[in-house]
């Protein structure tokens, strides 16, 4: 009988060991289900989220506050798995909840981190085109308007997130609605616009064609700058004056001659010619 009741307790622990293997195999099987219902619930909260990404976060994995966790999309999911668990594991699951919060709330941060600073990008280059537009068709010689214009913009990037977008689209700024500006001189006066475009540079004055190294920064602020012009037109870079329709043939490089989009250059002695889209035949020495 000894003999017999050991191979009987024998039994039962192969099947003690059997059951628990087989738990632990349904309990990896039933928690890859659970994260490919968190993928997806992920997935949907991204596209059903607003542009700015408000709420994104809070939506999926819930909100805490004063050490209260209000729920969010990961609970329902995860609750809804827990009696699918084997017994013997689920102990062991629930344990792992605020480790699989943790984890897919910083994932979920950044997407709506990333998600906010494309709504702020995209909402401040439809302010911009609309800023330039006003700018390129406004009076050059009511300055006034232009530098309301001008810090409005400056106003709208100080309320950008991001520092490093913020610095950059500051710098666009001043370079654009410099060049926003030139193409409303150009369009009220071309040949006055275009002697004062071309105002050589002290450092140049020698002559030659300006390089990268020696580019020309148009700021009043800077010696180099223009020895006339509009200190509006400071923050206008060498190739933004480059690439202006009517710049002076002598400071073009030749792979700027005939590759614009406004006006095609034909050089004649003396002269810079535009010949702009209207069919308008404008001459103005160089």
């Amino acid at each position: 009988m000894q003999g017999f009741g050991d191979e009987l307790a024998a039994v039962a622990e192969r099947f003690r060991q059997q059951k628990q293997q087989q738990d632990a195999f349904d309990a990896e099987v039933i928690g890859r289900e659970l994260n490919g219902q968190i993928a997806q619930a992920e997935k949907e909260a991204i596209q059903n989220a607003p542009a700015d990404g408000r709420g994104l976060h809070d939506a999926m994995y819930g909100q805490a506050r004063n050490g209260v966790v209000k729920p969010g999309l990961f609970d329902k999911v995860f609750d809804s798995t827990v009696p699918k668990m084997p017994e013997s594991e689920r102990a062991r699951f629930i344990r792992q909840k605020e480790a699989m919060r943790l984890a897919g709330s910083a994932r979920m941060a950044t997407q709506q981190y990333a998600r906010r600073q494309d709504y702020e990008q995209a909402e401040w280059s439809k302010a911009q085109a609309t800023e330039l537009n006003a700018i390129a068709q406004s009076d050059p010689d009511d300055t006034a308007t232009f530098e309301a214009i001008r810090q409005g913009g400056f106003d709208f990037i100080a309320k950008m997130g991001n520092p490093v977008a913020r610095q950059l689209a500051e710098t666009g700024w001043r370079s654009n609605t410099a060049k926003a500006l030139a193409q409303a001189m150009l369009a009220k006066d071309p040949k006055r616009a275009a002697e004062m475009l071309g105002a050589a540079p002290a450092a140049q004055a020698g002559g030659g064609e300006p390089t990268g190294a020696e580019g020309t920064d148009l700021s009043a602020k800077n010696p180099n700058g223009p020895a006339s012009g509009d200190d509006r037109l400071a923050d206008l870079t060498p190739d933004d004056r480059v690439a202006l329709p009517c710049w002076p043939a002598s400071r073009r490089r030749k792979t700027d001659v005939g590759t614009g989009d406004l006006a095609r250059f034909f050089l004649l002695p003396g002269l810079l010619r535009c010949r702009w889209p209207a069919g308008i035949l404008m001459a103005s020495s160089c």
